[in-house]
């Protein structure tokens, strides 16, 4: 069976999934050879010696002490298309798609590996259309306290809008088990701004239509995307992105430049990341000056805000899946929540509100706003078992809305049905600009 081809979720280079190349599982080292062994066993044996593998080390090099967990990372490279490498025998699944090699000593492996940086691929990546969703936000918004939430509780979430998650990676339970978001533990530091974390993908079954999708999802730090030096490196995965979630902590959106010096803060804004990301990796593929790709702009900590707006709103409590007949979601969900928040940002700073408005009517007009509390709680400050200051909760977190700005994403890239009779519905200019 003919498959589309697909990008690496690391290096984005493009191959079909029916060459993608393996590491060996017959592995020698220097012990295994002997002085009495014939020459031909001997050359044979050599070429599945356990050896630094340059291409997969040159990746990583580019960010340091991000590397990760990778138990074949020296492994053997089987990989039919070069001659630099081992060729072994490729055997398919039920469906035509390539999962396994074996090679000269008759020994399988599934793991597949990019064939131009020879990162490992999760389980069955290219066998299914792939989504690429890239959440951006400065240090200390909340990324990866969101995404830790989110993804522990996503086969729940999915489940209610007619998603079933069908398979997960170890990567996925890598990350749930290093950022754990527990009473009593510290909080996860997060992602340095520097650092890489490895893309986290799952496959999804949309049970309307029976098509299966491969979620990717990456934390990018915000200030990645207005550096230049780091451009080169971080530019690719926005660039590749097919959604896009930024992430806004309300202190970030309320800052402003100070006596004191606090420019990190202003010069990290939402619309200069916005604007850095629109003119360094959208404009070349966007002659009218406008992206296509969906931005779901997500206030964080949405519980801290409860002086600014009524407790009774929406945006403090969880969804409602009442009217969610079908499993489909009803559009005016997302515009009830997007309208809410607007005038949430407007009371918490007017001119930056429009300045954020603007930026994006103009680089990004597929968005919408949302928010979300990943905790719903207020952590404290403590100490650590190493006497480094951290932050812990003293209650069990609950999370409040995590879900919602990646169902309209889902929705913006044709992987998750919506009530057709909410898009038939008149509605008002700005609604029909939102989520037309």
């Amino acid at each position: 069976m003919e498959m589309a081809d697909c990008k690496c979720p690391f290096c984005f280079q493009q191959f079909s999934p029916q060459k993608a190349a393996f590491k060996a599982m017959t592995v020698f080292t220097e012990q295994d050879f002997s002085a009495g062994m014939e020459e031909e066993e001997l050359e044979l044996k050599k070429r599945y010696e356990l050896a630094t593998d340059q291409i997969y080390q040159s990746f990583w090099t580019r960010y340091p002490k991000s590397e990760p967990e990778n138990s074949y990372k020296d492994y053997p490279v089987i990989d039919n298309l070069s001659d630099r490498f081992l060729h072994g025998t490729y055997e398919m699944d039920s469906s035509g798609f390539v999962n396994r090699a074996v090679d000269a000593f008759g020994v399988s492996s599934k793991v597949r590996i990019c064939p131009y940086c020879h990162n490992v691929l999760p389980f069955e990546f290219g066998k299914y259309p792939v989504k690429y969703i890239s959440v951006v936000g400065i240090t200390s918004s909340g990324k990866t306290v969101y995404l830790s939430q989110l993804l522990r509780q996503i086969e729940t979430f999915f489940v209610k809008a007619g998603l079933t998650v069908v398979g997960t990676y170890d990567e996925v339970d890598r990350f749930l088990e290093d950022y754990k978001i527990q009473k009593n533990v510290p909080l996860p530091r997060g992602n340095a701004a520097d650092g890489l974390m490895p893309p986290l993908a799952l496959n999804v079954k949309c049970n309307k239509t029976q098509q299966i999708y491969t979620l990717v999802f990456y934390d990018i730090a915000g200030e990645n995307c207005v550096r230049p030096e780091q451009m080169e490196k971080y530019g690719p995965f926005i660039h590749n992105s097919d959604g896009l979630l930024l992430m806004i902590d309300p202190e970030q959106f309320l800052g402003s430049l100070t006596q004191d010096g606090d420019f990190e803060k202003e010069a990290h804004s939402p619309d200069k990341v916005i604007a850095a990301m629109w003119n360094a990796f959208v404009t070349s593929d966007n002659k009218e000056g406008r992206s296509s790709i969906p931005l779901a702009v997500v206030l964080s900590k949405s519980d801290t805000q409860t002086e600014v707006l009524d407790y009774r709103s929406a945006l403090f409590s969880n969804i409602s899946y009442a009217g969610y007949t079908d499993y489909e979601i009803p559009l005016k969900d997302f515009a009830a929540t997007d309208m809410e928040v607007r005038r949430l940002l407007a009371r918490l700073n007017r001119n930056k509100t429009d300045i954020l408005c603007n930026k994006l009517n103009e680089c990004f007009p597929a968005h919408a706003f949302f928010a979300v509390s990943a905790l719903n709680a207020k952590p404290q400050e403590h100490r650590d078992t190493y006497e480094e200051d951290c932050y812990m909760l003293d209650e069990e977190p609950e999370t409040v809305r995590v879900e919602e700005p990646v169902f309209w994403l889902l929705y913006k890239l044709g992987a998750l049905p919506v009530k057709e009779a909410e898009t038939k519905k008149k509605r008002s200019g700005l609604l029909r600009k939102i989520f037309s």
